[in-house]
């Protein structure tokens, strides 16, 4: 289901601008960060329009203390959470599977993602045992003789 506080790109960069900068998230570093780190060049009233449509949608606060601190009311993990739930959902009607599957088609895995993706599999699924395989498994040496 679609949500209204949902982020648009606008909105998704800078709020990771103020995820980025922490404590120091005033608009004046938030512009310079846009520019330095995503070379989004924005006029100073278009930034304060982002950053108060992200207050309006509750995921900033602000703190004035001679300047305007910035406070994530959300932290980065929580909203990619989120935000992977809605896509899965609309796209895919919560089907896991079919999602990794659409993701990964046309894609090589490395060995060291392949083994990131299994310890992520057996860590959701609760299975500490290694996962099946169609190979047989080595006799242990001490059983042979």
């Amino acid at each position: 289901m679609y949500e209204k506080n949902t982020l648009s790109e606008c909105e998704m960069v800078t709020m990771r601008c103020v995820w980025n900068l922490g404590k120091d998230a005033t608009a004046f570093n938030v512009i310079n960060m846009l520019d330095e780190d995503y070379g989004l060049v924005y006029k100073e009233t278009t930034v304060y329009t982002f950053l108060t449509k992200l207050k309006e949608k509750g995921f900033l606060d602000t703190v004035r203390n001679g300047v305007t601190y910035y406070i994530p009311r959300i932290s980065e993990k929580e909203y990619l959470k989120k935000a992977a739930k809605q896509y899965l959902d609309f796209w895919f009607h919560g089907n896991v599977a079919a999602a990794v599957k659409e993701i990964m088609e046309g894609e090589k895995l490395s060995r060291k993602d392949a083994k990131s993706i299994r310890e992520a599999l057996r860590t959701c699924t609760g299975d500490g045992a290694a996962p099946a395989t169609n190979h047989p498994q080595p006799v242990p040496q001490n059983l042979l003789m």
